[in-house]
């Protein structure tokens, strides 16, 4: 993998950002009106400060206290106004780029998918996205802002003391040599810390996915263990980077109070007539040197900003650089291929030879295995756990690649568009969820939808039954009225759902496991009653003897079809 230096992350980073450059420029120039209105701010007081002291013309108190009241006012209707543009413009910026991240991964799924866990893209698309907005949001205006700010309080400072201004430079230079030097730590830090994140929900997210298999095979506490492990590693680049964090504001604690110390310093020995250079006046007054403090004080407020900027932008590199990797990275980017739409048929057809597939590391999971499915078959598939059955399906599904050949009604399987394929099939997983709020969205998601053909359906399933117990019936929300539906329920809600849309390929994953006796029946009686000679129906199951609408018996073993036992056989003419 391409290792990215510092220099060309950022200069990504500022190239992402070249589309919104016009409301940058907005931001700046209104940060340039908020400096100028806080000198002037500070002058003001600076002079009622004196006033109050020498007790001099105190009419000018008033005019005074309207300025103040007036650049107030102005700098926090002006401040509200920059991190307003400041959002929308990371905003948009952080939109384009997770945008250019979801058509990677979504162009090339199927290379993506053997190099990649589903959640490491997870991670990049939410995690990694999302802290490159401070960069744009707070680091670039900022940083800006506090390099102005800094020049203007030179240069002002410069015209009452240039010693002061010295001694301020002086430290300003040993000031950003140590920030330069912690930066570098932290960037690095962050970058380990970004793929140790990344790792961590590529893990947690497909133990997720798996919850049922670690049930099913005790893995509890091995789990617990790898998750437990980069959880522990995540906590400790944490630690590291919080360490330099405090290191940082330290060092700008220690080195703000030093200048502030010899600045008292000199003002106090020239106050005593002990040191009589370093001003233009002939005596500097307390108009000068308490101007000079706040001024000061806002300089070095600055650095401690830009020591919080420097960690914003170490996390923005760290999360960049993954990012980068996977926009450029050649392994993913393959030749565009001619799509065909499947026509609209009644009739499917779908033959298999030398079928083979392989995991990411090349072991064949399946295969070879050839085979031959057209209209009017049901079709059970038997078989111990792990000997390739919902591998199978996932490859029906166009979830795994393959190699050899695989057609449906004469075209390559890996040339037609998934879209039109996904329009002819109904599948159920193993243990399915339901992801809309209510139950009539789980059961309808077609607004051309046949009212008797539903009706009739979730009457022969027995959804009707336990409808009439819910407090909305077929609209009780299911997440906000404490609605708790058996393992029975949700799969009768579920295989109605399949069997509601027009199909002509049914695929079902062990649809009567976990389920009482009365659900089992219901359930195989629907779907014998909706197959029909146009159709094909294939069902993995462990309970074959349960089953009573199959006309093929396919049995599996080791990755491939060692027995195929056939019924009885509608064919259409």
């Amino acid at each position: 993998m391409k290792i990215y230096t510092e220099e060309k992350i950022i200069f990504w980073l500022k190239k992402q950002s070249f589309f919104a450059k016009n409301l940058l420029i907005i931001s700046y120039l209104l940060n340039f009106i908020n400096i100028c209105l806080l000198i002037i701010q500070n002058w003001i007081l600076s002079k009622q400060i004196q006033t109050f002291f020498f007790k001099e013309n105190k009419n000018k108190i008033f005019h005074y206290y309207i300025i103040l009241f007036l650049c107030f006012i102005i700098k926090i209707f002006i401040t509200i106004l920059i991190n307003k543009i400041n959002f929308y413009y990371s905003e948009i910026i952080k939109v384009s780029i997770r945008k250019k991240v979801l058509n990677k991964l979504t162009s090339r799924y199927y290379e993506r998918l053997k190099n990649q866990t589903t959640g490491s893209d997870i991670s990049l698309i939410i995690n990694q996205v999302e802290n490159l907005q401070d960069y744009y949001n707070e680091y670039i205006p900022q940083f800006f802002r506090i390099k102005i700010s800094s020049l203007i309080i030179l240069i002002t400072i410069f015209f009452i003391s240039w010693i002061i201004d010295l001694i301020i430079i002086i430290i300003s230079i040993i000031i950003i040599f140590f920030i330069i030097l912690i930066g570098k730590k932290t960037t690095q830090k962050n970058k380990k810390n970004f793929k140790i994140l990344s790792l961590l929900n590529g893990l947690f997210f497909d133990r997720l996915k798996g919850i049922e298999t670690i049930r099913l095979f005790n893995l509890r506490k091995i789990e617990i263990k790898k998750i437990s492990f980069y959880i522990e590693q995540y906590r400790k680049k944490n630690i590291e980077i919080l360490k330099i964090i405090f290191l940082t504001s330290a060092i700008l604690e220690f080195f703000s109070s030093v200048s502030l110390a010899f600045i008292i310093m000199y003002f106090s020995f020239t106050y005593l007539h002990i040191i009589n250079f370093g001003f233009y006046n002939k005596n500097i007054k307390i108009l000068h040197s308490f101007f000079i403090l706040m001024l000061i004080s806002e300089y070095f407020q600055n650095f401690s900003n830009l020591g919080k900027l420097y960690h914003i932008k170490s996390k923005a590199i760290g999360a960049a650089d993954n990012i980068i990797k996977l926009l450029n990275n050649k392994i993913y980017i393959l030749k565009k291929k001619e799509e065909f739409f499947l026509k609209n048929s009644n009739k499917l057809e779908i033959i298999a030879k030398n079928l083979i597939i392989k995991n990411k590391k090349g072991n064949i999971l399946i295969g070879p295995i050839s085979f031959k499915i057209f209209s009017g078959q049901n079709i059970v598939i038997i078989g111990a756990n792990g000997c390739g059955k919902t591998t199978l399906f996932n490859v029906l599904l166009g979830l795994l690649p393959y190699h050899g050949s695989l057609k449906i009604n004469n075209i390559e399987f890996k040339n037609i568009n998934l879209y039109s394929w996904y329009e002819k099939i109904s599948y159920v997983k193993q243990n399915p969820k339901l992801p809309a709020i209510t139950i009539r969205k789980n059961l309808f998601f077609n607004k051309n939808i046949n009212i008797s053909k539903i009706e009739k359906i979730i009457k022969e399933i027995g959804i009707i039954d336990f409808l009439k117990k819910l407090p909305h019936g077929i609209d009780t929300s299911l997440y906000k009225e404490d609605i708790y539906l058996s393992v029975g329920q949700l799969q009768r809600i579920a295989i109605a759902r399949a069997l509601i849309k027009d199909h002509l390929i049914l695929l079902l994953d062990e649809p009567i496991s976990n389920i009482d006796i009365k659900s089992q029946y219901d359930i195989i009686k629907s779907i014998k009653k909706n197959n029909s000679s146009f159709k094909i129906s294939i069902t993995i199951t462990h309970k074959i003897y349960q089953i009573n609408y199959y006309n093929v018996i396919w049995y599996m073993e080791n990755g491939k079809i060692v027995k195929k036992h056939i019924l009885k056989i509608k064919k259409n003419k």
